[in-house]
């Protein structure tokens, strides 16, 4: 085999590779044993392929206010469960329940939320195991 053809397949291989390696499961990055739930107010919601991001922001109990970034469903899902009109809108008060970053830094994927109206919408499906 000539030096071209091995070097074709092999970027050929790597290119076709990347969306594997890039994509990662769940629990890589979020900790099943630290779940949260709290009132927050919409800052943004960047709907985005493969996941889009709510950012919200939390009084905490000692007044302080914290940006909290969660991970949630796709574009094509969110349309699918919020219709055209969207999810949320920035200012809305809402209530974010799901897993926190192993990192600990206030970053997590969303599992739940709580409309204004208390509408609860399930944004996640799976568990630990991949099931």
């Amino acid at each position: 085999m000539s030096s071209r053809l091995i070097a074709a397949l092999t970027c050929s291989a790597l290119v076709a590779a990347a969306p594997a390696i890039a994509h990662h499961s769940v629990s890589s990055e979020f900790d099943y044993a630290k779940k949260f739930s709290f009132q927050a107010t919409v800052i943004s919601l960047r709907v985005i392929n493969p996941h889009s991001v709510l950012e919200v922001e939390r009084t905490n109990p000692d007044g302080t206010k914290t940006v909290w970034k969660l991970q949630t469903l796709g574009a094509g899902q969110l349309r699918q469960r919020f219709g055209p009109e969207g999810a949320v809108k920035p200012g809305q008060v809402v209530t974010v329940e799901g897993l926190q970053s192993r990192s600990g830094n206030p970053y997590g994927f969303l599992e739940n939320l709580i409309m204004p109206d208390g509408r609860a919408v399930k944004t996640y499906f799976g568990d630990p195991n991949g099931n």
